[in-house]
């Protein structure tokens, strides 16, 4: 998929992405995911520390391996929700399977701007305590 047919111009938002994991190659997977970031969105991107976490009302035991993403884009909302929804089917995400537990990927657009999109997720410690990193080296507050 040509990514960049998603830009288009307008003023740059600072946006909050969490990506997770909980098949026994979560490392691997968030190591390709990061790279499919890094080159749809470049330099703008980056990263808070993996962190295991236990599933939260979820079916399958596995622990998660979550991470936060930190990125500036001129990209509308729509369109960016439109490339990770591809992005994550291009990494083989089946939402017919979303029942059975298992997530290969997922990659869940918690900020665009000043609209917070996933409240419940944008209040778990481990996305705060990402945000928090990020937001302490760049001296930006949310």
């Amino acid at each position: 998929m040509n990514y960049f047919y998603l830009c288009s111009e307008m003023n740059n938002q600072l946006v909050y992405i969490a990506l997770g994991s909980n098949v026994i190659t979560a490392p691997r997977v968030l190591e390709w995911a990061r790279r499919k970031l890094r080159a749809a969105f470049g330099s703008s991107c980056r990263f808070s520390e993996p962190v295991w976490t236990e599933p939260i009302d979820y079916p399958y035991p596995f622990p998660f391996l979550n991470q936060v993403m930190q990125l500036s884009t001129a990209r509308p909302l729509i369109a960016l929700e439109v490339l990770l929804k591809a992005m994550e089917e291009e990494m083989m995400r089946r939402r017919s399977t979303a029942g059975e537990g298992r997530r290969i990927i997922d990659i869940d657009l918690l900020s665009y701007g000043e609209t917070v999109l996933r409240p419940d997720d944008w209040n778990r410690q481990y996305i705060q305590d990402g945000i928090s990193a990020l937001s302490a080296n760049t001296g930006r507050k949310r």
